[in-house]
């Protein structure tokens, strides 16, 4: 009969021998495990690459197209001088970023053909030329799949990446919808890359994993020959008993592992054990100390809060003697501190300011970030009367020495409380809702970028007038964005419905309202992000409507304002003739007309060049006893800096033919009326006509 011991002996041979044919076997399995997952992760990674790379491509071309003239192009076949500009950058960046197509299509109603509008090829990527504005193709031999993806980008408004993989690599294709400036999907644009580089990536990372694997499993061989030669039973039983000692005796050995000596793997598991021992004891010692710097810095940590809340200004209503005005603002920090703000001032006597921001990140980092953010918006936005100005000589100031990365989004707007109007900018923040006119809706423009994002940035302006009873709620996204234990979103959806139904609170009431629903929505789930709100009541105005629709001072200035646009032509001559005397001499009148058409198209034509501006215009008559009167006419406007009155007088000895073009509107209207000035002020071009009314 064998004893134990050699029967412990033959189960160990039998091991000895029967391991090296696991290992075999286990590395293998690995190599073709690894390979697979592998080769998944690198497709997947390698497919999200292209994806970004081609959505950002595709972004890029969409702001070279203006999705409102979309339809013109499509109804008449005809290009400008616009479309021709859009199809040169479009080609640029189709030869720049190594693309095969950049195309924008528009489908018919039933899906079953597409005209192209823009077309651009590679002619080092893809044998072809591209198809002209107006050529109509077949999209029958497309799958539905396909149709369905298009209907989804253009109606939906969802962006679609699609792979095609072949011999030569394949490419892939991501559309995005093109919209009009009402949100309407107009258009799909498509760009197409080609991955000629997929078969030799592939080659590569087989090569590479086969080599890997190899070196793998002879490590592994390797290292059990080495511990099988090393193999000692006793050190193996006496550092289990000494563990079993560490457990039961609270980290306390007995000594015995001294007698193992090398540098082994069982040596260095057996110092490793001593270590851990020494480790634990002095673990304990510091986890006293820890739990008590833990509590110091709690201590500190809601000094720090306090600090920060005491930072944003907290009374209610804020200026005692600006009734026209009604505001309440809060934040709530997801940690001890934040990175979202909110600030209001004014700037001068006619003009309230107010900020909202949302630095990236948590806690002390973007705590910081914000007092440096908020001090310089307000430090420059007391020297400015633009929100875009503001915005950029604060990028440039925070993307200095920003080695952390952080970046804040915000939105700025300035109230001149005289006249209603709201200029306001938008750094890549959330749309805010307005109140106006009896609906509730989101006060919706194409943000810029977000500020400490990129040095040398530029930012626009946009405008809209407030009426008495109008309203603004300016947020962070740490209201929308708001999740639930279903990892559901609160969304705008639920804000403007919250804030239609409870329209009739104060500003007070109001925030306080959206919070509680917020809150009923997220229910028991942690707040991830901070929460700040701010909403502007206009009470009232200092001037009341006259009958035309134009604003009347106490001084007699009539002011209204107009888009800046050709069809406004009739409006604001009928603006002006409403303030003069029925009595006005015909030749005195046709005169104004001339000098007022003048000045306003060449605001319409030139100051906000490609886009439509406002421009304010303001009428004053000076009756007087014993004098005729006398009418002055002011036009301010927000766009390029412009003096038409630099403009050397054109030479009318001179035929049409040998006359400069241009420049005998300007001059005739110096002509006829008796005073013509022009200034830069406050960001506005201000040109006055004075012109007694003889």
């Amino acid at each position: 009969m064998k004893s134990k011991s050699s029967s412990k002996s033959l189960n160990l041979s039998s091991l000895i021998i029967r391991l090296p044919l696991y290992i075999v076997l286990f590395c293998s399995l690995l190599y073709i495990v690894n390979g697979l997952i592998g080769y998944r992760v690198f497709k997947s990674i390698f497919e999200d690459e292209y994806t970004k790379t081609t959505r950002q491509f595709a972004y890029t071309a969409l702001s070279y197209i203006d999705g409102d003239r979309i339809e013109d192009y499509a109804a008449s076949g005809s290009t400008d001088a616009e479309w021709d500009e859009a199809d040169r950058q479009l080609n640029v960046l189709t030869r720049t970023a190594a693309l095969a197509y950049i195309y924008v299509i528009v489908p018919d109603e039933k899906f079953e053909s597409r005209m192209y509008i823009y077309d651009t090829v590679h002619p080092d990527v893809v044998n072809g030329k591209a198809y002209p504005l107006g050529q109509v193709s077949s999209l029958k031999h497309y799958d539905a799949e396909y149709i369905d993806k298009l209907k989804a980008v253009i109606m939906d408004g969802e962006d679609d990446t699609r792979f095609v993989y072949n011999k030569t690599g394949g490419h892939v294709t991501t559309s995005v919808p093109v919209k009009d400036s009402s949100g309407k999907g107009v258009a799909i644009l498509s760009i197409v890359k080609p991955m000629s580089e997929v078969d030799a990536l592939k080659a590569q990372y087989l090569r590479t994993t086969s080599i890997f694997s190899a070196i793998l499993t002879v490590l592994f061989i390797s290292i059990y020959i080495f511990l099988l030669h090393k193999l000692l039973t006793k050190p193996l039983l006496l550092l289990t008993k000494e563990t079993a000692s560490f457990a039961s005796h609270k980290g306390e050995l007995s000594g015995a592992l001294n007698k193992i000596k090398g540098k082994s793997e069982i040596g260095i598991l057996a110092r490793a054990v001593e270590q851990m021992s020494v480790d634990m004891n002095r673990y304990i010692a510091d986890l006293t100390h820890t739990t008590a710097e833990k509590e110091r810095l709690s201590a500190e940590l809601d000094v720090a809060t306090q600090i920060q809340a005491n930072m944003l200004p907290r009374i209610f209503p804020p200026y005692a003697d600006h009734p026209e005005i009604e505001l309440f603002a809060s934040m709530d920090p997801a940690k001890e501190v934040g990175g979202d703000f909110y600030d209001f001032f004014m700037i001068g006597q006619d003009h309230f300011a107010v900020v909202v921001g949302d630095v990236s990140g948590k806690g002390v980092p973007a705590a910081l970030f914000m007092v440096v953010a908020k001090t310089l918006l307000k430090n420059v936005g007391l020297q400015e009367s633009s929100p875009a100005r503001i915005f950029e000589k604060v990028n440039d100031q925070l993307c200095e020495g920003n080695d952390a990365g952080l970046f804040v989004t915000c939105w700025m707007g300035i109230l001149t409380l005289s006249t209603g109007e709201l200029l306001f900018a938008n750094a890549g923040h959330t749309a805010p809702v307005i109140f106006h006119g009896g609906r509730v809706e989101y006060l919706t423009v194409k943000p810029n970028l977000m500020l400490a994002g990129m040095q040398g940035m530029k930012y626009k302006d946009h405008s809209t007038r407030l009426e008495p009873g109008d309203r603004i709620f300016v947020y962070t996204d740490g209201v929308t964005e708001a999740t639930n234990s279903n990892n559901e979103l609160y969304g705008e959806n639920r804000l403007i419905l919250c804030m239609a139904d409870k329209r009739q609170l104060s500003a007070k009431e109001l925030l306080e309202a959206v919070r509680d629903d917020v809150n009923r929505f997220v229910g028991d789930a942690p707040q991830f992000d901070d929460i700040t709100m701010l909403e502007l009541s206009l009470k009232i105005l200092p001037r009341q409507q006259d009958a035309d629709g134009g604003s009347k001072d106490e001084e007699g200035i009539v002011t209204k304002v107009f888009d800046a646009t050709d069809e406004n032509m009739g409006p604001v001559n009928d603006f002006v003739h409403s303030v003069l005397p029925a009595d006005c001499p015909l030749e005195v009148l046709n005169k104004l007309d001339l000098a007022v058409e003048e000045v306003y198209i060449n605001i319409a034509h030139y100051a906000y060049r490609p886009d439509v501006g406002t421009v304010e215009i303001s009428c004053r008559l000076d009756q007087q006893d014993g004098n005729l009167p006398k009418l002055t006419v002011t036009f301010k406007d927000r766009g390029k800096p412009f003096n038409p009155l630099a403009r050397k007088d054109p030479d009318i000895t001179l035929s049409a033919e040998e006359r400069d073009i241009g420049g005998l509107g300007i001059f005739l209207t110096k002509k006829f009326m008796d005073g013509v000035t022009y200034s830069f002020e406050d960001g506005q071009n201000v040109l006055t006509l004075n012109k007694t009314l003889a």
